[in-house]
């Protein structure tokens, strides 16, 4: 489906119904809003994580502006602030009040960004491996060194000195297979990437342009909802260093940081018994407490 917010049309997808029946009555179950990982890449790569939370919640994917089946507007909107204002938007377009919203990966970046900018939209944030948008490039390439040796941290040294995209199907090959330490990965990533929609015209802007102009980092002290961080133990892209520091930066009240043992990027897939029901006790926490906040304002 696509939804017009004006200026640009976005794809979503929603998994699980909204409404479910109960004995004499019917009962409306919680909506998560979900930010998938990138830059350049689709829904995919979370909806593809998701999956067994459609027993509890509805579940709302789209691709961000410039991805997937959204309209990839130009250039100058391709970044953090837009997106994050894109976000907002969908929700309100949605009917989404309070919206919990889950950003995964570079979803993330713009999850926090969305939190941090319009503090008081969101009913509650969650943070799925990542960094908040924070950069440690030799943290990443010394993890990926010790989880795939010599040759993994080559190739992470050469993506992000890459300024063409030349060092992407490299990537793929060897470090990409390293997100997750779990049995038949490798075939399942191969799959996903198949039959993922990206744009490496984004990619490249926002590595080359946009990673160095805003860092969501520098606006962390406006959040002021409820914020899950989830990371794993082993994360190779997200190290779990910059995330402990991403959560000590966070409300110290709202936020909570949960680390993932034996889990790595893949945190859902690696720990989804640690993993999932944190998350439900988060919403859970969420729901109880925005009619309260309600009554108050």
């Amino acid at each position: 489906m696509r939804i017009s917010l004006g200026d640009v049309s976005l794809w979503f997808d929603v998994s699980g119904p909204s409404v479910i029946p109960r004995r004499d009555t019917t009962v409306e179950r919680p909506v998560l809003v979900a930010v998938h990982g990138g830059p350049g890449l689709d829904h995919l790569t979370v909806k593809s994580a998701l999956g067994p939370l459609t027993e509890d919640f509805q579940v709302v994917y789209f691709d961000l502006r410039g991805h997937g089946r959204s309209d990839h507007s130009s250039a100058e909107f391709w970044n953090m602030r837009t997106w994050a204002d894109d976000l907002r938007r969908l929700c309100d377009a949605l009917g989404l009040p309070k919206p919990v919203v889950l950003g995964s990966s570079f979803g993330g970046f713009v999850a926090l960004t969305y939190a941090a900018l319009f503090p008081d939209h969101p009913g509650g944030v969650i943070l799925a491996s990542t960094t908040g948008g924070h950069q440690d490039q030799q943290r990443v390439i010394e993890t990926f060194g010790r989880l795939g040796g010599p040759e993994a941290a080559a190739v992470a040294r050469r993506t992000y000195a890459d300024k063409t995209g030349d060092s992407q199907a490299e990537f793929l090959r060897v470090c990409y297979p390293l997100y997750s330490a779990a049995p038949g990965w490798a075939e399942e990533s191969r799959q996903l990437q198949a039959r993922m929609i990206k744009n490496m015209d984004v990619a490249l802007h926002y590595s080359t342009h946009e990673v160095h102009a805003f860092d969501p980092w520098s606006v962390i002290g406006t959040v002021r909802c409820p914020v899950l961080v989830l990371a794993g133990e082993d994360d190779p892209i997200c190290p779990l260093p910059v995330v402990e520091e991403l959560a000590r930066r966070l409300p110290e009240e709202s936020a909570r940081l949960l680390c993932l043992p034996r889990a790595r990027h893949t945190i859902f897939r690696d720990r989804p018994d640690l993993a999932f029901p944190a998350v439900r006790h988060f919403v859970s926490q969420v729901r109880e407490a925005i009619p309260q906040t309600a009554d108050t304002s």
